[in-house]
């Protein structure tokens, strides 16, 4: 048998060839380990982080477990089932528009109606859902008929600072000097806010239907407290546009996830979906009208 002799020039390029394919092992390795790290999963599904206040019920709840749910919620998760290309991450947060400017977050669901002041700072998505608002007042008591009829009975309302409700109401109080409405300024729970009403500290509060019919009977005052109407005209100086938005950080990544998720939201309108969840939370179609989804409010 002849014996072969490896040369030099052999061994050297055996070297070589096991530095590569060791090279490409240690390279593939690496690659995978940062994977996470950029926001994208393993799966090639770019991370979402959505956050939420967690409230309030029944739109955000978080439950025993710290699990988040509730209609919008419920909706969010009907929407990116319908975007792969997502993984959703959902978190709890107590300032999430902040955490939005910063890109902390990617995108913020909490009840949110269009201000042209958070229009200036963020996207906003196709409206997901309508509303309806109503006078909260102690059972017994004399509807309320406007906004004058509040200030001329000396009623004290409570808002928190910077909401739709404060901004509509201290715009009335600069356009009506001869009938102001005692504006309470606090950051109460509804259950405390509703209580107020019933111990006398305030006498009404304007809030959404949908809130109190939830909540009057889980804080047991179905006999305390009634929702009276308000009129169209109240209405419409309130909020003009009672409908409900997801908000977007404003920049290009942020059009782009407000262009697909409009376009899943359609397609749960479309199939009935949408319609679905809200029937099931408020037991009435609050859908937006089809018209409402032909353009973003910015």
């Amino acid at each position: 048998m002849k014996k072969i002799i490896k040369t030099g020039k052999e061994k050297t390029v055996k070297k070589v060839i096991a530095s590569i394919l060791l090279g490409g092992l240690v390279l593939g390795s690496l690659t995978g380990c940062g994977a996470g790290g950029t926001g994208e999963e393993a799966s090639g599904a770019k991370k979402v982080t959505v956050a939420t206040t967690g409230g309030p019920a029944p739109y955000m709840v978080v439950d025993e477990n710290n699990e988040i749910g509730g209609s919008d919620i419920e909706i969010l998760r009907a929407i990116f089932d319908r975007l792969p290309q997502y993984e959703l991450e959902l978190v709890k947060a107590d300032d999430p528009l902040t955490g939005l400017t910063s890109g902390l977050y990617d995108m913020a669901v909490n009840n949110y109606a269009w201000q042209e002041e958070r229009g200036d700072l963020y996207y906003f998505s196709l409206p997901y859902k309508t509303g309806y608002d109503v006078y909260i007042q102690r059972v017994g008591d004399e509807p309320l008929t406007g906004l004058q009829d509040l200030a001329d009975r000396g009623y004290r309302t409570e808002v928190g600072a910077g909401s739709n409700k404060a901004l509509a109401l201290e715009r009335w109080n600069e356009q009506n000097p001869e009938h102001q409405i005692d504006i309470i300024y606090a950051e109460s729970n509804f259950q405390i806010k509703f209580q107020n009403i019933v111990d006398g500290k305030t006498d009404v509060a304007i809030d959404d239907g949908p809130i109190l019919d939830t909540l009057i009977g889980q804080f047991g005052l179905e006999n305390d407290l009634v929702g009276n109407p308000i009129d169209a005209d109240t209405q419409e100086f309130i909020m003009p546009s009672n409908s409900s938005y997801f908000l977007f950080s404003k920049d290009d990544n942020g059009a782009a996830l407000r262009e697909d998720v409009d376009g899943a939201l359609k397609e749960i309108y479309e199939d009935g979906t949408l319609s679905e969840i809200l029937t099931r939370y408020f037991g009435v179609d609050t859908s937006p009208a089809a018209e409402d989804l032909e353009a973003t409010p910015n």
